[in-house]
C-alpha cells in the first residue's frame, strides 16, 4: 500500500505595518471624514512613534544598560523639540533641519501644539499639509532607521 502524501496549505499574509504607519492611515481617514484637528494630532503621534523607533534602533549598538538608556532617552519624541532633535542628530548623523521637508514638519508640529494646548482648529488645507509633512518625515526617519539597523 502506497503512503499517502499529506497536502499542506500555506496561508500568506501581508506583513502588519508598524503601528506608526497604522496611525498615519488613521489620520488620513479622520481627514477624509472632516475631522481635521484630530487628523493633525494623530499624524503627530505617528511622527513621535517613528522617532521613538529610531532612537531605540540607533542606540542599540552602543550597548547601554537599561538605566543608562532611561537616563539618556527623552521623555517625548517630538523632533521639533530642541533636545530631542539634538540627540537624534548625534545618534543618526542626519542633519534633519537642513532637509527640504523640515519647514513643513515644523509648521505641522506647531499646528498640533496649537490644537492641543490652545484649542485651535485645523482647516482642511492645514490638515492636508500636515499629513503630507508627517508622511514625508516618517518615510525619511523610517528609511534612515532601517538602513542603520541593517548596517549594525
Amino acid at each position: 500500500m502506497a503512503a499517502r502524501r499529506r497536502r499542506t496549505t500555506t496561508i500568506l499574509r501581508a506583513p502588519v505595518p508598524p503601528y506608526y504607519r497604522q496611525l498615519l492611515d488613521t489620520a488620513k481617514r479622520y481627514m477624509e471624514q472632516g475631522e481635521h484637528s484630530v487628523a493633525v494630532i494623530v499624524a503627530q503621534t505617528a511622527c513621535e512613534l517613528v522617532t521613538e523607533f529610531a532612537f531605540e534602533t540607533l542606540i542599540r549598538p552602543h550597548g547601554l544598560t537599561r538605566k543608562e538608556r532611561e537616563q539618556l532617552l527623552p521623555r517625548n519624541y517630538d523632533l521639533n523639540n530642541k533636545r530631542v532633535n539634538a540627540l537624534y542628530v548625534v545618534l543618526s548623523k542626519d542633519k534633519i533641519k537642513a532637509r527640504s521637508f523640515w519647514e513643513g514638519y515644523t509648521t505641522h508640529a506647531n499646528l498640533r501644539h496649537a490644537i492641543v494646548h490652545k484649542g485651535e482648529q485645523a482647516t482642511a488645507q492645514q490638515a492636508k499639509a500636515s499629513l503630507s509633512a508627517a508622511t514625508t518625515l516618517i518615510t525619511h526617519v523610517e528609511a534612515l532607521t532601517v538602513a542603520a539597523a541593517n548596517a549594525s
